[in-house]
């Protein structure tokens, strides 16, 4: 008797610390990814993206004057670039303007895709804690964690990259209304705000709905009450803006625009690159298959290599887990019960379509990829339990070695993302330009010059981000090269052109150029240097001149 009441409170206690570690784990895990996906955030990828410098422009050009960067008030779709970008990203980072008073910084631009990132890490861990059990949570959450495409679009402000997570964030929720209705809300909230956050999603957003909601009334999930109708309304105020924007940009309706709010009528719409042609959709799907079986876009700083989207590792574990989720999602279904793993093999499908009407050349295809990482865990967790089944030890050393192999990948990719990816993106993000322009414009202001000549290279939105050039003034005095790109706008009465004629130097101007073009500038400007570019400053107005010193050392980096 005392021996069996022993047994009870030895196992009891074993369930208890079982509980405990299995409460700390997914914490962990989370902070872990957390510190990986902030640390260093604002110099790791060095420089300023060109479309990273446009969703900064305009959130501060919204948060100083209500406007985007081509004076449209408080537009539902940016115009950037003239054919536009979503708007979310925007908003999200304007409000983290108004917390820090209008301090702006590379890290802040960067912030709102980190901390969104962070929250998708904890909504997978949820996700399939639910739909499975804790386990299935683990392993989804450390995959993701250490999942090579997920670190590096987390640290990467664009805009594009908003979605994956909005519509894991709608896919949970959603799954939730399964058992508490009211959680329908949230998901037509989230899926809403999703649309805003990549156009190209508003193709597959409805599938994916109208999948999952048919899927759910035929299991008996799903029932007509006040919220499923209030879901049904929060997803239609939302999508109504985006679907006048539509009609607006295919000429049905002229352009919007109230004291509050703007649908605008872009240059270039981007619909018009949507195509379901048979010889595209072909031409797109081997496109996609590239990227998943190369795990290489071309674009060198889309991938590091060798590591790709999900190590190789990754990769098995992916086919794998998609051969074990669609065969037990058909049992299922052929025995008419319901199942979770339907709504995984939903959104990779919808994943897919999405590789059908677009070329996959990387962020394009974004909403397939959380999908495949939620395969790749269901993988992990169905082969571990399997391992488990047969002799608990074996299960945990699978279980061991399994994570201990992702570990491993994980510390070699980041010590090549620190380095490798480090010195790639600071040629291709341009880093030394923001030194470079304010550089300039302190040598202007002190030496009197009237005129600044950036290369092009530079882009013309990161010029109007570093000179802090709000919309009033530069639509007042723009002069445009092919609009909407400017030939020259002023600053303080500062003319700044977005182009160097290399055939007629300017002796009374400063200029900004890139390395490999500062032979003609050798013998008649001094010249500064900040990573690969250079401000050449005439020298008999130079800091060496009897004009007034300039300190290149608060600008020059080390």
């Amino acid at each position: 008797m005392e021996r069996s009441t022993r047994l009870r409170i030895d196992s009891g206690a074993a369930a208890d610390w079982k509980n405990i570690f299995f409460g700390i784990l997914p914490v962990i895990v989370l902070l872990f990814g957390a510190v990986i996906r902030l640390i260093y955030l604002g110099s790791v990828p060095g420089g300023l993206h060109q479309d990273e410098a446009f969703v900064a422009l305009n959130s501060y050009d919204l948060y100083h004057e209500g406007r985007d960067s081509a004076g449209l008030r408080m537009p539902i779709y940016m115009s950037s670039w003239g054919d536009g970008q979503s708007a979310m990203y925007s908003w999200l980072l304007t409000f983290l303007m108004f917390l820090t008073g209008g301090e702006t910084s590379i890290y802040l631009y960067r912030l709102p895709q980190a901390l969104i990132s962070v929250f998708t890490l904890w909504a997978v861990y949820c996700l399939m804690r639910h739909m499975f059990n804790r386990t299935a949570g683990l392993w989804a959450l450390f995959l993701l964690a250490v999942c090579p495409w997920h670190v590096m679009m987390s640290r990467w402000a664009l805009d594009a990259n908003l979605a994956p997570g909005f519509l894991i964030f709608g896919l949970f929720f959603f799954v939730k209304g399964l058992e508490n209705q009211r959680c329908f809300m949230l998901s037509a909230l989230f899926y809403g705000m999703s649309l805003y956050c990549y156009a190209v999603i508003w193709i597959i957003a409805p599938i994916l709905l109208f999948m999952q909601i048919v899927y759910g009334i035929c299991a008996k999930k799903i029932r007509l009450s006040r919220w499923t109708l209030l879901s049904v309304v929060i997803l239609f105020l939302l999508a109504l803006p985006l679907l006048l924007f539509v009609l607006i940009n295919i000429d049905v309706l002229p352009e919007i625009s109230l004291p509050f709010i703007t649908i605008p009528k872009t240059v270039g719409f981007r619909g018009r690159e949507v195509s379901f042609r048979l010889q595209n959709i072909i031409s797109n799907l081997k496109t996609a298959a590239r990227l998943l079986i190369r795990q290489d876009t071309g674009n060198v700083y889309d991938v590091l290599l060798p590591w790709g989207l999900f190590y190789n590792i990754g990769r098995v574990m992916i086919l794998l887990g998609a051969v074990l989720l669609f065969l037990n999602t058909l049992v299922h279904m052929v025995r008419r019960k319901f199942c979770y793993e339907f709504f995984i093999a939903a959104n990779v499908l919808c994943g897919v379509i999405n590789c059908l009407y677009l070329s996959a050349r990387m962020h394009q295809v974004n909403s397939l990829f959380i999908p495949l990482v939620l395969l790749e865990s269901y993988g992990v967790w169905q082969i571990t339990a399997w391992f488990t089944h047969k002799k608990k030890i074996i299960g945990l050393t699978a279980a061991i070695l399994t994570a201990g192999c992702y570990c491993v990948c994980f510390l070699l990719f980041q010590k090549d993302y620190y380095t490798k990816y480090k010195a790639i993106t600071e040629a291709y993000f341009a880093a030394g330009v923001q030194e470079s322009v304010e550089y300039a414009l302190e040598v202007s202001k002190e030496q009197g010059f009237s005129t600044i000549c950036a290369e092009k290279a530079t882009q013309w939105p990161r010029l109007l981000l570093f000179t802090n050039t709000l919309p009033t003034e530069y639509l007042a005095h723009v002069k445009y090269d092919q609009f909407p790109a400017p030939a020259s706008f002023e600053k303080d009465g500062l003319l700044i052109k977005t182009r160097v004629d290399y055939e007629n130097i300017d002796l009374n101007s400063i200029y900004i150029i890139y390395f490999a073009d500062v032979e003609p500038f050798l013998n008649d400007f001094d010249i500064t240097e900040f990573y690969d570019w250079r401000v050449a400053v005439p020298v008999n107005n130079s800091k060496d001149a009897t004009g007034p010193q300039i300190d290149t050392a608060s600008y020059v980096q080390q």
